[in-house]
């Protein structure tokens, strides 16, 4: 692997990690149409690592809120006496046990059905058809009646039976072509979730995704031939293009442009798919 293909990639992946235009789906088509090698498990774990870091970075004051939220309530002795009343008045730690149980369906998904999901990133017609359904995927808030005010930053309107629903669309994003990303949000705007909060819920979650995928991925790690420079570089790349582009999709998101994205997803999925049915 060149300098060139490893910051190439690593600008993919933290552009697509974020943005709904799904980054599995870019990075097949860019292996079968730009004629990019396949990079190593190594390689692909790092550049994973890189976007994770830029979602630590983006949203760290809402991460050390919930931290020291989470602690102080758990800490103090009221809590154990009514542990249910206390839950509820408690918003950081009721945000964190609502992503550990979305993070629960995403596990069982990634877990039994990986092998049969990432069996499709040797189908570029059907990645082309995922990209398509993305896209579909994404005009899903605009089914629901305009009653939620997207500068709300409430977490009262994320409820329970919330988090399994969305992190089952999590799970099912392991497929290439599905954007992890627009699929979480889209779900959580047609279920009356503001913007800003369904954004924080969809990226938070996305932390043990990505922290189960690069444990899944680092037992198959052998000893890797590329040069701890090129991965480096790499690695930054992802960083640096995922923090920007995270950025960008928050202030799209809070715009109310959300869908703007699916009619990139949906002539992407056409043109790849036409390319394919012509070769």
């Amino acid at each position: 692997m060149t300098l060139f293909e490893a910051i190439l990639l690593g600008i993919l992946q933290g552009l697509t990690e974020f943005l709904p235009i799904s980054s599995s789906g870019h990075l097949v088509l860019a292996q079968q149409f730009l004629g990019l090698k396949e990079p190593l498990v190594f390689f692909d774990v790092m550049l994973h690592v890189g976007t994770l870091a830029a979602v630590l970075v983006v949203y760290r004051e809402a991460i050390g809120k919930l931290a020291i939220g989470g602690v102080s309530t758990l800490a103090d002795t009221q809590f154990w006496r009514k542990p249910s009343s206390r839950f509820n008045t408690s918003p950081e730690l009721k945000f964190i046990w609502l992503i550990l149980l979305g993070s629960i369906p995403t596990g069982v998904i990634a877990v039994l059905f990986k092998r049969e999901l990432e069996s499709f990133f040797d189908e570029v017609r059907l990645v082309s058809i995922m990209l398509i359904l993305t896209g579909v995927i994404l005009q899903l808030p605009r089914l629901r009646r305009q009653d939620v005010d997207s500068s709300d930053t409430s977490t009262r309107k994320l409820e329970t039976w919330h988090a399994p629903l969305i992190g089952i669309a999590q799970g099912f994003a392991i497929t290439p072509g599905i954007s992890r990303s627009g699929t979480t949000i889209s779900l959580a705007l047609f279920l009356g979730i503001p913007a800003k909060t369904a954004a924080e819920y969809s990226f938070l979650l996305s932390i043990p995704a990505i922290l189960g995928a690069v444990v899944l991925k680092i037992r198959d790690v052998g000893d890797t031939t590329i040069p701890l420079y090129i991965v480096g570089s790499g690695m930054l790349a992802s960083f640096i293009v995922g923090y920007i582009a995270l950025r960008f999709l928050l202030v799209v998101l809070n715009r109310g442009k959300f869908s703007l994205f699916s009619y990139y997803c949906v002539a992407l999925g056409l043109v790849s798919l036409l390319i394919a049915l012509i070769q």
